[in-house]
């Protein structure tokens, strides 16, 4: 082996240690037992091994279950929540909505910059107003009520991102779909939007972990999980910051591990299509 290609796996297996050790700390951690995790110096590999943090139904404290099963109600929450507000965002809004700057108006440029700057606000200062629309509404509390919510970020962001692979899509295979007889809606769902499915792909991965890791609007719009509530995951592993004893680590990182897995299946599952490229090319002639 050479020494620049010694010197590049050597920086690669630092690097990829750096990233890996907060996931590998917090899995140990979860098996840990209460001692061993305020042991100093620091047990990296831990000798007795326990599963309470995840399976035992373990002490309440208020209305929190120190344990990762404990969170299955609110996981519900989440990804119903989470799953209808990235379909919306990215298919009926996102997508279309993308198609119709890029190819159908003059000034869809100007326009996607003014979807972009809408990306930019911040949550805490839309708080209020969405909350009074809520209320009105009558869905506090509610998937409907967060997921309308949701939409406020995911739409604009699935928009401006979608954008881009609009753009590279070659123009000659829409105009010789349309020599065919084609429709503009028959075009758009037929032909284009398969040439973009690495985008759309990446659309709903990003929109589906923001809604997922959200946890102001969840806070305020909600009191309650399933059944009867719409609590999400972030709002369940805040109740394990205990203001009179500190926090519960083992349960905090066991509930970390656990209510991970769905964004991560989601990742592998997804990731051929978020590694390759859009594809070029098929042009009629």
């Amino acid at each position: 082996m050479k020494i620049s290609s010694a010197i590049k796996v050597a920086l690669l297996v630092v690097i990829s240690a750096f990233y890996l050790f907060p996931l590998y700390w917090t899995l140990i951690t979860s098996l840990k037992i209460p001692t061993d995790i305020f042991t100093s110096p620091p047990v990296f590999l831990p000798i007795k091994i326990t599963l309470s943090n995840f399976f035992t139904p373990g002490s309440i404290i208020g209305a929190v279950s120190q344990t990762a099963v404990g969170s299955i109600p609110w996981m519900i929450d989440s990804s119903v929540v989470a799953g209808l507000a990235t379909l919306a965002s990215t298919f009926l809004i996102g997508a279309p909505s993308a198609y119709a700057l890029t190819r159908l108006m003059k000034r869809g440029l100007w326009l996607g910059r003014l979807v972009l700057f809408m990306t930019l606000i911040p949550e805490a200062a839309m708080l209020v107003p969405f909350y009074l629309i809520v209320i009105g509404l009558h869905l506090l509390n509610t998937w409907w009520g967060l997921m309308l919510v949701y939409l406020s970020f995911t739409a604009p962001f699935a928009t401006w991102l979608m954008m881009g692979f609009f753009n590279d899509v070659p123009k000659a295979v829409e105009e010789s779909a349309s020599i065919d007889g084609l429709s503009s809606y028959q075009i758009f769902y037929k032909i284009s939007l398969r040439l973009v499915t690495p985008g759309l792909v990446a659309a709903i991965i990003l929109s589906f972990i923001s809604c997922w890791n959200e946890l102001l609007y969840a806070l305020v719009l909600t009191y309650s999980p399933f059944p009867g509530g719409a609590q999400t995951v972030p709002v369940f592993i805040s109740g394990f910051i205990i203001i009179e004893k500190g926090f519960a680590w083992g349960g905090l990182a066991a509930a970390g591990i656990f209510t991970m897995l769905p964004t991560l299946v989601l990742g592998v599952l997804a990731q051929k299509y978020m590694a390759r490229g859009l594809t070029l090319g098929a042009v009629k002639g």
